[in-house]
């Protein structure tokens, strides 16, 4: 849909099933070949907590697509985000082989194993960042158009049911998979919650030109199978959204100015990566000057500054500063 009103992304960024996603499109010449590709995802037909499922096994199309490929043989560059369970830094993978930083991206913690890239043992980039605005300033562009998932769907926690009751009380005498199994929905509807209020706060602070809200509470993490509904709700939401993205390009066209390469700045309070001309606040310090992402971190550091370590302050572009066209 985006084609048709003429724009073609000059760089992609994503985290989890985002930063696949992304992959797909840098990989893929045709949105079709990429439909093709979707509709080989398989989810197992029972997850037993404490299970490892094998990436492979789940996305085997994208898997046979992405062997072999790196991040320099794609056209349009690409970023994806991935966490450091030792140092807990968010790390953005952009060079090398896009497989392995694929499938760290999508590496839920629990559910998949952490990938080993280098000396990072890396798990799902959405642990610290659900919606990376902040990687797609890496590149400078003119607009920004995030895609952010709703997706929580109702509540199916049983804790006040028969078997609830039985699972809680069993889990006082001795460990069993019954009470595994609840503990594990308890903690996924617990990461859920966060990871909602983690979306709104990146909308709030990032401020992307363009936010695209698809509606999927009406679909599970395991509803391979539902691909056309995902993909109706994507198309509809995009409709809606439109009118706004042909406004903004309209005044980056308008303003006609040429990228300039920048030099990205680290808000010391969040570590979001911040781009200059975007950031939304400035403090002078010491002779330094510290840019951040909100009013809220801005206002934070002005009260408790001697918190946060002041290297590293800069971080050079992960790529050479290109517009959307």
């Amino acid at each position: 849909m985006l084609r048709t009103e003429g724009v073609h992304p000059d760089f992609f960024a994503g985290t989890s099933m985002g930063g696949l996603v992304g992959a797909l499109a840098a990989a893929c010449s045709d949105p079709d070949e990429m439909l093709a590709i979707a509709r080989g995802f398989r989810f197992p037909g029972r997850f037993v907590p404490g299970r490892l499922l094998q990436w492979e096994k789940l996305f085997p199309s994208a898997a046979t697509l992405l062997r072999g490929k790196n991040f320099e043989d794609f056209a349009t560059p690409l970023a994806v985000s991935a966490v450091d369970l030792m140092s807990g830094e968010e790390i953005a993978l952009h060079s090398g082989p896009v497989l392995p930083a694929v499938r760290a991206t999508c590496a839920v913690p629990g559910v998949f194993t952490p990938e080993r890239i280098g000396p990072y043992c890396l798990v799902d980039g959405g642990v610290t960042n659900m919606l990376p605005v902040d990687l797609a300033w890496a590149c400078d562009p003119d607009v920004v158009i995030a895609v952010n998932i709703v997706a929580s769907p109702s509540p199916t926690l049983q804790l006040d049911s028969r078997y609830g009751r039985l699972a809680t009380t069993l889990g006082h005498f001795a460990p069993n998979p019954v009470t595994a199994h609840l503990a594990y929905e308890v903690a996924m509807r617990s990461v859920e919650i966060a990871l909602d209020r983690q979306r709104a706060m990146a909308v709030a602070m990032t401020g992307p030109e363009i936010l695209i809200d698809v509606e999927l509470s009406h679909v599970a993490i395991a509803d391979f199978h539902r691909i056309d509904a995902i993909v109706d709700a994507g198309r509809q939401a995009t409709l809606r959204a439109l009118p706004r993205l042909r406004d903004a390009l309209a005044t980056s066209m308008a303003a006609n100015a040429q990228p300039a390469a920048t030099t990205l700045q680290i808000d010391p309070v969040c570590r979001m990566t911040v781009s200059p001309k975007r950031s939304r606040a400035t403090v002078e310090r010491n002779g330094q000057t510290y840019f951040f992402c909100s009013l809220a971190c801005r206002d934070t550091f002005v009260l408790h500054g001697d918190r946060y370590a002041a290297e590293p302050l800069i971080r050079a572009p992960i790529l050479r500063p290109r517009s959307i066209t």
